[in-house]
């Protein structure tokens, strides 16, 4: 009998690499794909720009790296938040610019409830909307992390109102979380295509110098 259990048990330990191997394949499928080729640049999709429907994800712009920390953060109270800095704020203030000399329409501008978000947005667009759904998800549980790249997905393949493009200001974990991709530096932008079925595609990293350098070139 000690023989047979240990045969059972030596059975058993056999087929642990092979399950793990399995839950891991599984782990990693559910996981988005991380963007291994580099992205072209804004040439490369300037005039889909300018007839609009594309979804533009900016991170914020750049910010004060001393200070409140988000574990802090009363999303009420913006003096308790990593804020733009000066630098940051005339950086949101180019990119508007940039995107009037290009012609580029804007519609619906969506960002995080974080002030530097709040900010990036309103100083580049003149509008915007809060999505709580937008919270950045670099503190979030595994549950919550999961809800809001399915938040953050549905918005990078809904297709913008005709003729304009829609942009969305957050963070990096968010879009790590719903597309692979982890933007750097602040300021920096990615463009997406939406696509049936709830898919999207990626087809330009911007850097947030590059709208005005084609601004200044078109003048």
């Amino acid at each position: 009998m000690a023989c047979d259990r240990f045969r059972s048990f030596s059975s058993l330990r056999s087929m642990v690499p092979p399950l793990l191997a399995m839950a891991f394949s599984l782990m990693s499928a559910a996981q988005p794909v991380a963007q291994e080729e580099p992205l072209p640049g804004l040439p490369a999709v300037l005039g889909e720009l300018r007839k609009g429907g594309l979804v533009i994800y900016f991170r914020h712009g750049l910010t004060e790296q001393s200070g409140s920390t988000d574990e802090a953060a009363d999303l009420a109270r913006c003096e308790t938040q990593r804020q733009l800095s000066a630098e940051g704020r005339e950086q949101s203030r180019r990119t508007g610019q940039a995107f009037r000399t290009l012609r580029i329409p804007v519609g619906s501008v969506v960002s995080s409830p974080f002030c530097r978000c709040k900010d990036t947005a309103q100083l580049a667009f003149g509008h915007h909307t809060v999505d709580k759904d937008l919270h950045f998800a670099i503190n979030a549980d595994a549950t919550e992390t999961r809800r809001l790249a399915l938040a953050l997905r549905l918005l990078l393949s809904t297709p913008p109102k005709a003729a304009t493009n829609s942009v969305i200001v957050a963070h990096t974990a968010n879009l790590r979380e719903a597309a692979g991709i982890w933007p750097k530096p602040e300021g920096v932008a990615y463009v997406f295509r939406p696509l049936p079925g709830g898919r999207f595609e990626a087809l330009a990293k911007v850097l947030p110098e590059d709208w005005a350098k084609a601004a200044e070139a078109k003048r």
